[in-house]
């Protein structure tokens, strides 16, 4: 027995020797980019859609069970491509991406696809999908393949345009080093009947916007024009509740964003008739505070002469007209936000009682058995000042508001800002003034002690309760004191109560635990509670990746920055990541923390886990990764070896005696017992 198991190492030595530089390229590969069968299309035909058929013949015998397909244009063109007929095996065997992005005929593992169709059967889409530049790419990935092509169902027809991009230029002039701000100038020289028109599109139309974006279209005109805005197109995410609470076009009635010059807000269906500015100026300012995006839109701008249909002080333009008045409006907007506060709120008699703060009088109660989700901001506390009895300091008016949010267990509070500009100390500083400052504070025997300042013009991260309530306090002036080009002044932001952690990816099992399985998707993202926010103090999470026999787990970390030093242990009170192979601690890996950059995790067999451990002293960041359940081939004995030897130091964590102690050992025993015997 010693001798067989000695033979055995030395076969598993050499043949790990002897694959050991092949396994090291394809590793090095395989980390950037799985290599598969290629097609490249490039049919042209400006009257008619070229077509694209796949089927089970075209994928057999795919290299790595994989099939990519790029739809390739000329330089000024993009691609419309619709998806007519998928038909795709149960369980989600076949899956085919969406990249619609692409700069180079390439996918990397770390290329997000935009949509991802498995377990899937569809007729034609209702709306094509468009590339942002040249390139369209697809790919498809088989698990276990059937042998026999009639046995595999595998449908995919679409057909695809090459459509010129100058059709969708913005027709303004671009702002240097921004992305999407744009001013438009009405003719100097032009008739009175043509003083300038033109279209304005949202970023990569007719594909989808980027998310966490916010543009400006400025119309500037001569003294004696007017703008009009007739929107062709538009298509932004569905509003889930009432109010535009995410991506939303405002338009203003001058040059810059003032609260008293809107004169609409859009963002659910597209307006048939045309916005009229009452001046020769018109702000129109998109903000896309969503992570989900769309198509977004297409709009005609056009500059009339006063003279031809002027809107006069008798007569006000359409858009004037249903805005009816500044005043009128303000009043409107105050009293729905007092509505939507009451609605929001629990009725509470208690007064604030702060040393020395004897002019707060305002304070809101969000509670979660009222509404899980809704919209505040500071817009209320402006617009109702005069009704406030405030204290004059310097020339300016003190305001000051207290938002309290109560959660039930196992609920917790996070906050979203969408808006956001609140003074520095002065220009160029990072440093918050107590008396001009969002404050986040918690309470202590009876009194609130700040934990954190919020000011600047960039949207703070997002926020999260350690436990069931959350106390915000703004404290402004009026009118306020800017140190910065931002013409707003306040906040806008979203309260959700969540049991999730503000963890939106795999299935949520008891507490912070999470489940992910290739069965239900190939690919993903995960990452730390709260992200991009910070994490929580105390707390445990867990990250189960549960693959198929033939599939191994690999982890792409984009971002990490956990607390801790050095060999983050206990005695320096840092927090960690934990890796293993197994439910329980994984010998082969360390202790994971401090600000790392990119790297990559695999694991040994079908499954790994992924567990972070924070404690009450400090927080961070935390991390977000790439997980992708990649398939390797059964066949390899080696894996095979691989895997059983860690499931024996799974079973077990002694080291490993040679068989034939083993046997003497069972020997001596049976000696023993049989004395024992004739003993007794």
């Amino acid at each position: 027995a010693a001798s067989l198991a000695l033979g055995l190492t030395v076969v598993l030595l050499a043949t790990g020797n002897g694959q050991s530089q092949q396994a090291v390229t394809n590793s090095k590969q395989s980390h950037f980019w799985l290599d598969c069968s290629c097609l490249h299309l490039s049919e042209r035909n400006a009257t008619q859609w070229g077509r694209l058929a796949i089927n089970a013949s075209h994928s057999l015998g795919a290299k790595n069970n994989c099939l990519m397909i790029f739809i390739a244009g000329m330089d000024d063109e993009l691609v419309a491509f619709q998806l007519e007929q998928l038909q795709l095996r149960a369980g989600c065997l076949d899956s085919v991406d969406i990249f619609p992005y692409l700069r180079e005929p390439v996918i990397e593992n770390a290329t997000l696809a935009a949509d991802t169709f498995c377990q899937h059967s569809r007729e034609r889409s209702a709306t094509p999908i468009y590339s942002a530049g040249r390139l369209l790419g697809l790919r498809l990935r088989f698990q276990q393949p059937p042998t026999d092509l009639a046995s595999w169902n595998l449908t995919l027809n679409a057909s695809y345009r090459f459509l010129k991009r100058e059709n969708f230029r913005t027709d303004g002039r671009l702002v240097p080093h921004s992305f999407c701000d744009f001013y438009f100038f009405a003719s100097l020289s032009g008739e009175e009947a043509n003083m300038g028109q033109g279209y304005f599109h949202s970023p990569q139309f007719p594909a989808h916007y980027p998310a966490h974006i916010k543009c400006a279209y400025k119309f500037i005109g001569r003294p004696d024009t007017h703008v009009e805005i007739l929107f062709e197109e538009l298509q932004l995410p569905p509003v889930v509740s009432g109010g535009c609470q995410l991506d939303a076009l405002t338009l203003f009635d001058a040059e810059s964003a003032h609260m008293n010059s809107v004169i609409d807000v859009i963002c659910s269906s597209r307006p048939t008739r045309r916005l009229v500015s009452t001046g020769p100026d018109l702000l129109l300012e998109f903000n896309a505070s969503s992570n989900r995006t769309a198509k977004g839109f297409r709009g005609k701008y056009k500059f009339v002469s006063n003279d031809l249909g002027v809107p006069n002080a008798s007569v006000p333009p359409p858009a004037v007209l249903e805005a009816a008045s500044v005043v009128v409006k303000q009043e409107k907007l105050q009293q729905e936000q007092a509505s939507a506060a009451k609605e929001n709120s629990l009725m509470s008699d208690v007064e604030l009682s702060k040393p020395g703060r004897s002019f707060e009088q305002c304070k809101q109660t969000f509670d979660s058995r009222v509404n899980k989700s809704g919209i505040f901001d500071s817009n209320q506390l402006l617009l109702a000042k005069h009704a406030l009895g405030g204290v004059v300091i310097g020339g300016s008016r003190v305001l000051q508001c207290r938002y309290e949010f109560e959660a039930q267990a196992p609920e917790r509070v996070q906050i979203r800002f969408h808006d956001f500009n609140v003074p520095t100390e002065h220009e160029n500083s990072t440093g918050c003034q107590p008396g001009d400052a969002l404050h986040v504070v918690t309470e202590l025997r009876g009194r609130y002690e700040t934990q954190e300042l919020l000011c600047g013009a960039f949207l703070p991260k997002p926020l999260m309760s350690s436990g069931q309530q959350l106390h915000l306090q703004f404290v402004g002036k009026y009118p306020p004191t800017m140190t910065n080009k931002v013409q707003y002044y306040g906040f806008r932001a979203e309260y959700r109560f969540l049991t999730n952690f503000g963890i939106m990816s795999g299935i949520q099992k008891e507490g912070c635990s999470f489940v992910y399985n290739s069965s239900e998707r190939i690919s993903g993202l995960f990452h730390s509670p709260n992200f991009p926010g910070y994490y929580l103090e105390n707390v445990v999470c867990n990250y189960y990746f549960y693959g198929a026999s033939d599939e191994r787990v690999v982890l792409h970390f984009t971002y990490f920055d956990i607390e801790g030093i050095g060999s983050c242990d206990h005695q320096t009170a840092s927090d960690y990541i934990e890796f293993s192979n197994f439910m329980s601690t994984d010998r082969k890996f360390s202790r994971y923390c401090g600000k790392l950059p990119d790297f990559e995790m695999r694991s040994d067999g079908r499954f790994f886990r992924v567990t972070l451990h924070s404690n009450d002293r400090f927080v961070a960041i935390g991390f977000r990764a790439l997980y992708t359940f990649e398939t390797v081939s059964v066949n390899n004995s080696i894996t095979d070896l691989r895997d059983n030897a860690s499931m024996q130091s799974f079973v077990s964590t002694a080291s490993t005696q040679p068989v034939a102690n083993v046997n003497k050992l069972i020997a001596c025993i049976l000696c023993t017992y049989k004395a024992y015997q004739s003993y007794v």
